[in-house]
């Protein structure tokens, strides 16, 4: 995935209502960024560098962010500590994903 790909599926999602709420998964919360703060928040993050192979795309306001990798499958990881051993899978696709958060 790239960020291309996944910003019309965050607009969809925003347009639809879904911008902060609960998630059915760990971490329990999430907040989507808009589709125009993505290339600014992954470089402030340093995703690149800390986390290849990720694109971040929301977080949870507790420190940890959403992200998502190459295959499309949903993570969170820490911002402290950031690091591809640090992702926790949980969900396998985008669409799973949404099926886990509430508005």
């Amino acid at each position: 995935m790239n960020i291309e790909t996944i910003k019309p599926i965050l607009k969809s999602w925003i347009d639809e209502g879904f911008i902060e709420g609960e998630l059915s998964v760990e971490p329990e919360w999430y907040v989507l960024w808009r589709p125009e703060e993505l290339e600014e928040f992954n470089r402030d993050y340093e995703l690149s560098e800390y986390a290849p192979g990720f694109l971040a795309f929301g977080g949870n306001g507790g420190g940890e962010l959403l992200v998502v990798n190459q295959n499309g499958e949903v993570f969170y990881m820490p911002v402290i500590g950031m690091e591809p051993e640090a992702a926790i899978k949980i969900a396998g696709s985008f669409q799973e994903f949404k099926g886990h958060m509430g508005q």
